[in-house]
């Protein structure tokens, strides 16, 4: 599923979002190597921000990996609470295959108990 955030409101993606981060984010979310992951990942493109991520449920709340805006940047790994987004991790994986960076992302969730 995916969502777009626009002057400040939140639709479901009628149209293909063509960016290449929205290209990247999907074949990520193709590999990730758990079903409940893969289930549960919501695309979230917010426009007002020109930032594409991948959305999760968790226990502790939902959890955003931000993909980086350019090469050499990192992935952010955000909690969104009640008091505001918390940044709980960063890692490298610009020059990781998406099958890579989506294992990391599985890795990241399950050793913190979050999924």
């Amino acid at each position: 599923m995916e969502i777009v955030i626009s002057g400040g409101k939140v639709a479901p993606s009628t149209d293909e979002i063509t960016t290449p981060q929205a290209a990247k984010a999907r074949r990520i979310a193709n590999y990730l190597p758990r079903p409940e992951l893969l289930r549960d990942a919501v695309i979230e493109h917010n426009q007002d921000d020109n930032t594409t991520s991948i959305r999760f449920e968790t226990t502790a709340g939902p959890v955003r990996i931000l993909l980086p805006v350019a090469q050499g940047f990192e992935f952010h790994v955000i909690h969104d609470s009640d008091t505001g987004p918390r940044i709980l991790g960063t890692f490298r994986g610009a020059s990781l295959s998406v099958r890579a960076v989506a294992f990391r992302i599985s890795e990241f969730l399950r050793t913190r108990g979050l999924k």
